[in-house]
């Protein structure tokens, strides 16, 4: 799994304005390395359903791995934002890199 991959490397360069808190926060975050977003912001980007199944991956990852790093808003939202990618259909995909 690559870690060090961006939201921009998986869905593309980031295109229009940023108006919103939401959106600039996003748009912040687009060219880091998805092992540099704090669990908040990957459990945004899964909620936001951007670069879906891949934020789902490291997302399961950092549950299994890694200790919450205190950005969350509330106890165990990343393993919410999970929950929910998982109830709408998104399911995990294995990757090779």
């Amino acid at each position: 799994m690559n870690r060090e991959i961006s939201v921009e490397k998986i869905v593309g360069r980031w295109t229009g304005s940023a108006d919103t808190g939401l959106t600039q926060r996003c748009k912040e975050a687009w060219d880091k390395p998805l092992m540099e977003l704090s669990d908040l912001m990957v459990a945004t980007l899964l909620n936001q359903k951007i670069a879906v199944p891949r934020i789902l991956i490291e997302a399961e990852y950092r549950l299994e791995n890694t200790d919450r790093d205190d950005s969350e808003l509330f106890e165990n939202q990343l393993q919410a934002a999970v929950t929910r990618a998982k109830a709408s259909g998104i399911k995990q995909v294995h990757t090779a890199s």
